[in-house]
């Protein structure tokens, strides 16, 4: 069976990061801790606290790394099947 998944739940230790590569369109929403996010030509860098989300609207590498503590998130994605294109294929698990 195939899924194309529209939703991934994650998690980063403190300090550590993951690039969304060409995520236009997708939802970040912090369910723990904080997110530092910063967006490939954004001069602006996004905390986004627990409770909240941010909006990815701009293509190219998207950086997220827990700011502070660990961090548990979602991915939305509002297309389906969108999420395995946006991880590099390092982190992709293979069965």
């Amino acid at each position: 069976m195939y899924i194309k998944a529209t939703t991934a739940l994650l998690a980063l230790a403190r300090g550590t990061a993951l690039t969304l590569q060409d995520a236009r369109g997708a939802r970040v929403r912090v369910l723990a801790g904080r997110l530092w996010i910063t967006q490939d030509q954004d001069r602006k860098d996004h905390f986004v606290d627990a409770g909240a989300s941010f909006r990815v609207d701009r293509d190219g590498p998207t950086v997220v790394e827990a700011a502070r503590d660990d961090a548990r998130f979602v991915v939305e994605s509002p297309i389906a099947g969108a999420l395995e294109a946006w991880w590099p294929p390092a982190a992709r698990v293979s069965g």
